[in-house]
């Protein structure tokens, strides 16, 4: 299952994250992952939750982690760790480098670990909820 948390740049869309992932900590029956681009937040989230900065991922001059490696990477981590029940992700658009009308292909790779691992990811996204790409709808509300 996927979730989105949309809004544009700057209307609180990543202390709504942390906050959600913070509340979950009291009902989790397994192991909650945070990704993020950066060590920012890593305070702000409670010790239970396994921070993940992904920009140790770049490789060389590139600015942005490639698809594939963030997709691999998150295989990587639910390999390690078969107890991860759900994973946050703060800014896959921004990981990546990527508008989010270029990254369906991503999200039907999500799509297709959350069922395969049973592990529920909840993904922030810098666009307000009625300009989304059509293909993310069926992941809304």
């Amino acid at each position: 299952m996927i979730q989105l948390i949309t809004g544009n740049k700057g209307t609180g869309k990543t202390k709504a994250i942390i906050d959600i992932a913070n509340d979950h900590v009291e009902t989790a029956k397994g192991d909650i992952v945070f990704l993020t681009d950066t060590d920012r937040y890593m305070y702000s989230l409670r010790y239970q939750i396994r921070a993940i900065n992904t920009s140790d991922l770049k490789r060389g001059t590139e600015a942005n982690v490639r698809e594939d490696m963030l997709v691999g990477y998150i295989y990587g981590v639910l390999a390690g760790n078969h107890d991860i029940e759900s994973m946050y992700i703060d800014g896959a658009h921004r990981m990546l480098g990527k508008d989010v009308s270029e990254m369906e292909h991503f999200f039907l790779d999500l799509e297709e670990i959350a069922e395969k691992t049973d592990t529920k990811f909840i993904v922030t996204v810098s666009q307000d909820e009625g300009e989304l790409p059509e293909y993310l709808n069926k992941y809304l509300g």
